[in-house]
């Protein structure tokens, strides 16, 4: 004799439900995944440029405290910028610093006529700290995605650092 269970059925989904629950959330993801890929790309470029301006801040306290002039470089055919010792100075001991950038970023167009191997130098600062505004330097230096995305690093209006500028705002940015 077959055995009944006389216990209550518990309640669960059907397939159907769950097709339903699963078009839903498809649906929602489709709708999400281009601002969240926007996120990503912008954060992207956001950190470069902090680092960007990080190194510029680095820049500055070498020459301060070696007394010496240091040019930031940026190498746009190969994504690199970084920090060295202006030629024939020496620092009692100048640590120069290199980074290159995210893959999928590049630098705008760099114009410089200090040009050593493929680095342009655009920034230097002098022995007290303060960038030597001549006409090799940069006021400003734009990093790209492959979207055309991009931010900018600027003099701050006080001339003495850099600073983060979104594109399409006159304010720098305090990141």
């Amino acid at each position: 004799m077959p055995r009944r269970n006389n216990s209550p059925t518990t309640p669960a989904f059907t397939l159907v439900e769950l097709i339903l629950v699963m078009a839903v959330l498809t649906t929602i993801m489709a709708i999400v995944a281009p601002s969240l890929s926007r996120s990503f790309r912008q954060r992207n470029l956001d950190q470069e440029a902090v680092r960007f301006v990080a190194l510029t801040e680095y820049a500055r306290d070498e020459a301060v405290s070696q007394g010496v002039p240091i040019a930031v470089w940026v190498d746009p055919d190969h994504g690199a910028f970084g920090a060295d010792a202006v030629t024939d100075y020496q620092g009692r001991d100048v640590r120069p610093k290199q980074f290159t950038l995210n893959q999928s970023l590049h630098f705008d167009a760099v114009k410089s006529k200090t040009m050593k191997d493929s680095r342009a130098q655009i920034i230097q600062f002098t022995a007290d700290g303060s960038p030597d505004v001549t006409e090799d330097s940069v006021d400003s230096i734009r990093i790209m995605d492959q979207f055309n995305a991009s931010v900018s690093v600027a003099l701050g209006e006080d001339g003495w650092g850099y600073e983060v500028v979104k594109e399409g705002s006159n304010a720098p940015s305090r990141n």
